[in-house]
């Protein structure tokens, strides 16, 4: 399509996510915020489940656990710890047999040293007077 013919186009859909950035971004919300509202109306319009839950993990792992921004692994710790309170509800249940329980343990185990590891690097880049935010130079 040349690229006279998509400027012709309507501008329905398209309008819309670009009024929706812009007043976010006018509304001083996070960048991690704007990013991944773009990536949920992606998703949507290509039809890829998943496109936007890639592209918080991605940001997470990057911008968080790579670079060290404190937003990205605050929102990680919250929902470890959310799904840490919901692993110990479950080990709780009578149905489970002890091989199952043996198993639960481990994984709650593993979610309190992410816990942990998570809670170091957020004091670590906080310390170190890294901001919450994406910074371009």
């Amino acid at each position: 399509m040349a690229e006279e013919d998509l400027v012709r186009q309507p501008h329905g859909r398209e309008q819309q996510v670009k009024m929706e950035i812009v007043s976010m971004i006018h509304g001083g919300e996070s960048p991690y915020d704007v990013i991944f509202h773009v990536a949920q109306w992606l998703e949507k319009t290509s039809g890829e489940p998943g496109y936007a839950q890639y592209v918080e993990d991605a940001m997470r792992a990057v911008y968080g656990c790579a670079l060290m921004h404190v937003r990205p692994m605050e929102d990680e710790l919250r929902d470890v710890e959310e799904r840490l309170a919901r692993i110990r509800i479950a080990y709780e249940k009578p149905e489970f047999t002890e091989e199952e329980k043996k198993r639960i343990r481990f994984a709650i185990d593993l979610h309190v040293k992410n816990i942990a590891r998570l809670k170091e690097c957020i004091a670590r880049a906080k310390a170190n007077g890294e901001t919450a935010e994406i910074v371009k130079n």
